[in-house]
Order: structure tokens, then sequence, then C-alpha cells
């Protein structure tokens, strides 16, 4: 068996991935043909077929299937390396791919995000917003740089660094007939619970809480959205568990009302969660250590309890 040829290799992975040399001469920018050349001489330098012709379609072999899962491994790290050199170029050029839960994401993440790229305007930064079991995903998959989740984190491959700890607080509109001193449980149970959909890391908290000090309401409303939920409350719709800062010039300002129940709180701990034992780019480096100065300079924490 001869030696692999990294051209003919990525002229066979771009066929893999279109299974259809047409399509994989046009994202190479060669004809159709020479794709047809290449991967034969691949074929031929292995002793074995890659590809079999079924009428119109083009099939990975078994072998080909094999050779594909590694080529994806072999042309991921080659991205990676190229990322990474492009970037000790110029310390101060670079990309940060990071998620957030969407809760953390809508009253914290923007903050940080105009602070570092005052810092670092060339520095590209791109945000995802999804709920913490999707970011936790995506960044055991290489999707994401690093990912602010809060709640436990079970997955082994992934890293868990405390950034930051605030505390969900149950508000109502100033509005509400229920706004006075000593709500009890028998009242709060007549109302819509606004909550996070499955999968939020703030919904588990709550979830939580809820079992904890014996409290129940007579409805439950899924929104995914922290922001649409705020003003959901706002106008009457129900009440909510939301953390303080995304509340407070609210509360300030009279537009909501914070309810006192329960003798325990909920405490939403925030993490960054990356790989371990993955090489991050200088860009990413730059970020997170931006992310941790920014942390404890504000020493975001929970407004009672702990």
């Amino acid at each position: 068996m001869g030696e692999l040829n990294l051209y003919h290799l990525k002229t066979f992975y771009t066929v893999a991935r279109h299974l259809n040399y047409s399509r994989a001469g046009e994202e190479l920018a060669i004809s159709q043909p020479a794709v047809s050349r290449q991967v034969a001489a691949l074929e031929k330098s292995l002793c074995m077929d890659l590809f079999v012709q079924r009428g119109r379609q083009v099939e990975l072999t078994d072998a080909g299937r094999s050779l594909f899962d590694y080529a994806d491994r072999i042309f991921h790290l080659v991205n990676r390396a190229e990322r990474t050199l492009a970037e000790y170029k110029d310390l101060e050029r670079g990309q940060v791919f990071f998620g957030a839960g969407i809760t953390i994401g809508c009253w914290l993440i923007p903050q940080i995000m105009k602070s570092f790229q005052q810092m670092h305007p060339h520095i590209e930064v791109s945000l995802l917003l999804a709920n913490s079991s999707t970011i936790e995903r995506m960044v055991t998959c290489g999707d994401l740089d690093l990912g602010f989740t809060a709640g436990s984190i079970m997955n082994p491959a992934l890293h868990m660094e405390s950034i930051f700890r605030e505390e969900l607080v149950l508000v109502i509109s100033s509005q509400h007939p229920l706004v006075r001193p000593n709500i009890t449980a028998a009242e709060l149970k007549g109302e819509t619970l606004l909550w996070r959909e499955k999968g939020s890391a703030a919904r588990d908290l709550v979830e939580q809480y809820l079992e904890e000090e014996g409290l129940t309401f007579k409805n439950r409303a899924e929104v995914s959205d922290s922001g649409a939920i705020k003003q959901l409350v706002i106008d009457q719709m129900g009440a909510a568990f939301l953390p303080h800062h995304a509340v407070e010039q609210e509360l300030k300002s009279g537009v909501l009302y914070r309810v006192e129940y329960g003798n325990s709180i909920i405490e939403l701990n925030c993490h960054i969660v990356s790989v371990k034992d993955m090489h991050s780019y200088p860009a990413v480096l730059a970020f997170l250590n931006y992310v941790r100065k920014w942390a404890s300079e504000h020493k975001i924490t929970c407004r009672k309890g702990k």
C-alpha cells in the first residue's frame, strides 16, 4: 500500500462530503474529470475501491467510510493549525466563536462583548444563544470555542470554570393585585409561571426550588427567550424567576415588583466550559482572560445568602 497523498485525500474528502463529483469539482475549482482522475489515483495507491456507483448515485464503500472519518479529523486539525498560525502573526487579530445560555446571554454577555471589542477591535467575536444543553454539546463537538452555561456539567470531556454567580428573583408586574408584603403560597398558586424550556439550566434550578419550597402554580408557560419573559411579566401575563441584574432597572423604576417568598435563594452559577486538554487559539485565550478579569472587577454575586 502506497503513502497517502494529501492532495488526493482532500479531493476524496470533498467528493465524500457531497457524494457528487461535479459539486466537488466546483468547490475545488477543478474539472470533474480531474476529480475522477485524482480519486482513481488514490484508490490505485491504496489498492481498494473507495466509492461505488449505484445508478446515478455515488456511495462510499466500507473502506471509503472508514477513510472519510480519518480525513474529517485530519482536515479539522489542518484548519485549526491554519487558524492558530494566522493569529500568531498578529495577536490583535483572530476569531472567537462562543455560545451562552439564553438567561446569561441576554443580560450579561452583551456587556462583556462590548467592552472586549472596544479593547480588541480587530478580533471578531461571534455569539450563539441557546439553552445550556445545546451549548455543552456544541462545545464538545468543537463547533464552539467556549460556552457560558449555568448549573452543573456532567460531561467528563468538558472543563468547567466558575466565573460568577447571580440570584434568580421572583417578579411580577408592579400593577399586579398581589403587590404587597408577605404573599402566600396559596395566592401564588393561582398565577401563571413563565419559565424557560426543558434543557435550560435556569429551568432546572427553578424546578428544584419549587419542589423544595412546596410552591405550585396553576399554569406554566414555556418561553424560550428571557427578554420575552420579562416583557410578559410587565404586561401582567404571569410571574417569573429572572436574574437580578436582568430586572434591576425595572425594580428600581417600579415597573416590576420583587416577591419575597421562602427562606432559600436560587443561585445561578455561571461557568465557562471548554474541551479538556484542547489547545486554544490566541484570540480565544485573550477573550477568556478578559472575561476572568471582567468578572473579578465587577464581583457579580448573589444579593443575599452566600
